[in-house]
């Protein structure tokens, strides 16, 4: 009997610790918030803060630890929708800034569900949709991108930031740094390059450059990096709270992942938050319902390191799923919403028309030689007409704005340089070396010079026929900085002789009256908690999550 009751109680204990197994899925890193850290979550579009971030926003939150939240573009526009065609959905009609004011609403919302203050939420108003459109072309005196849903070159919302900040390269710069020098983050939460959707991986590179500004003054915050839209990405699908997400698989090898485990309590208030942001959740369930699960990933490619411009690195590229849609997952969107028919169509459609032409880039050699950058990038099949592949080369020195460096695109085939521009400018084919290479491959070559002799280079392709996107690749920084360390110079060799103790300095005396003064203590800012009103239930049904 005593040894049924000791059989018993190990399978009891083991029944109770099967469920932590799930929690260790990938091999990771602990996100650690403490004492002195300051989080800014910076979110594309409202909603992105809780998807990726709602749990660590709690821990902070819990922590007592200051926090702000900033939202690059007031999400006037379905990004969701927009992850499931190549060119712009037809649905959307032209005007959105009705839907921008409602969904500035919306995220207040859901700030204050996750415990955030209305006083620490800014929004910069950006176009939904076009901020990857200004990173490669609107800077300096090109004129301002014009949204075509908001009819809009400048920030058109009163509540932003800077109202009225031209759509340009520029301007966006000049608030992000705003808001980071406002803030002081010791943490900077931000979107990933690799991300589907344009608006998360145009944020990543701009706040990228501004963090390069901020450097040479010492200021160094650690970046958060979360993956957030992927066509196929996470599974399985579905409402499973208890669940913990994989890392994406695309990324093995590539990049080390930190993750942040949610209590609970987090799970189902993050359920609840995201469920404030009404107009889209009621929508797209079915697709954010996977994003609300017991862990948060965290992850960046490192730098391609090519000291004084020297070197070789090799990039496998394993995400296949540009374009590519879960059949399954489509087919149950339809069902919560009849937009999402018209989606369908238009899918298919541009299904159709590249039926013949369908290509992906499977791997990038990246070569430097001190003078010059060597390019060759790998596709599945050979690139025909009409299709045509551009590299877009941005160049950074310490030294120099960037807006006024060079911003090289290159647009190729297999056997011939099309055009070279440095954002308007049109330049000499000749700038550009075409390499011979095989059948598969395309490869170019470009002086340091051409590019402004950067310190460090954006760099990223994309594929395209007949004005529709097949394929791109992650934007990914190259560093061209030698990091050694420079030695102190030798110091002069004194003669011993010369040598002579220096009498020790009497300590001044003090009087019994006088005592010593106390040491120097650092100045202590009070955190004000203002008290928040409650918030109206809309939709939420505030399921609580047990494990």
């Amino acid at each position: 009997m005593s040894n049924r009751r000791a059989q018993m109680g190990l399978l009891s204990i083991l029944l109770l610790l099967a469920p932590l197994a799930l929690w260790a899925t990938t091999s990771s890193n602990p996100v650690l918030l403490g004492d002195g850290d300051r989080l800014l979550v910076l979110a594309p579009h409202p909603g992105d803060e809780t998807l990726a971030t709602g749990g660590l926003i709690q821990e902070a939150i819990g922590l007592d630890l200051p926090i702000r939240i900033c939202f690059f573009t007031m999400g006037d526009n379905n990004e969701v929708a927009s992850l499931f065609t190549r060119n712009h959905p037809s649905m959307i009609p032209g005007a959105m800034r009705p839907s921008g004011r409602q969904r500035h609403k919306e995220a207040l919302a859901a700030s204050q569900q996750l415990g955030v203050s209305t006083n620490d939420v800014v929004f910069l108003g950006y176009p939904d949709s076009g901020t990857l459109d200004i990173w490669q072309k609107h800077w300096r005196e090109i004129p301002p991108y014009r949204s075509p849903l908001t009819r809009a070159n400048a920030v058109p919302y009163q509540q932003a930031l800077t109202p009225g900040s031209a759509h340009a390269g520029e301007d966006i710069l000049d608030d992000l740094e705003e808001v980071i020098c406002d803030f002081q983050p010791t943490h900077i939460a931000v979107s990933h390059p690799a991300d589907h959707n344009v608006d998360h991986r145009a944020l990543y590179l701009f706040t990228r450059v501004v963090l390069w500004n901020l450097a040479e003054e010492g200021f160094a915050p650690q970046l958060l990096v979360y993956p957030a839209h992927f066509t196929q990405w996470p599974q399985p699908r579905g409402l499973k709270l208890r669940h913990a997400n994989a890392a994406p698989y695309y990324f093995d090898g590539q990049i080390t992942w930190q993750e942040y485990v949610l209590a609970p309590f987090q799970v189902s208030n993050k359920l609840a938050a995201i469920r404030r942001h009404h107009s889209q959740y009621q929508h797209a369930a079915a697709y954010v319902n996977p994003l609300i699960r017991r862990n948060e990933w965290f992850g960046d490619f490192d730098p391609i390191a090519l000291p004084d411009g020297q070197g070789q690195a090799d990039i496998v590229e394993e995400d296949a799923t540009h374009f590519h849609i879960d059949p399954a997952l489509l087919q149950e969107l339809s069902r919560d919403s009849d937009q999402w028919a018209a989606l369908m169509d238009q899918h298919a459609k541009e299904n159709q028309v590249l039926a013949e032409s369908d290509n992906s880039m499977i791997h990038r050699t990246i070569t430097g030689d001190g003078t010059s950058l060597t390019l060759t990038f790998q596709f599945l099949h050979p690139v025909e007409t009409p299709s045509v592949f551009t590299i877009s080369l941005y160049g950074y020195r310490f030294d120099t704005s960037f807006g006024e460096m060079p911003k090289i695109e290159i647009e190729s085939r297999r056997e011939q340089i099309l055009a070279v521009r440095n954002l308007k400018e049109k330049l000499p084919k000749s700038t550009v070396q075409l390499i011979p290479a095989d059948d598969d491959q395309i490869s170019v070559s470009i002086p340091f010079e051409a590019l402004g002799n950067p310190q460090k280079i954006c760099f990223g392709a994309r594929l395209t026929c007949e004005s529709l996107p097949v394929d791109w690749v992650s934007w990914r920084l190259i560093d061209l900085e030698s990091h050694e360390e420079e030695l102190p110079p030798p110091e002069e060799e004194i003669p011993a002789d010369a040598l002579e103790p220096d009498a020790p300095s009497p300590a001044p005396e003090l009087t019994e009256s006088e005592t010593p003064p106390p040491p120097p203590q650092p100045a202590l800012v009070p955190r004000i908690s203002l008290p928040r009103k409650p918030i109206r239930a809309k939709t939420e049904a505030d399921e609580p999550v047990f494990w």
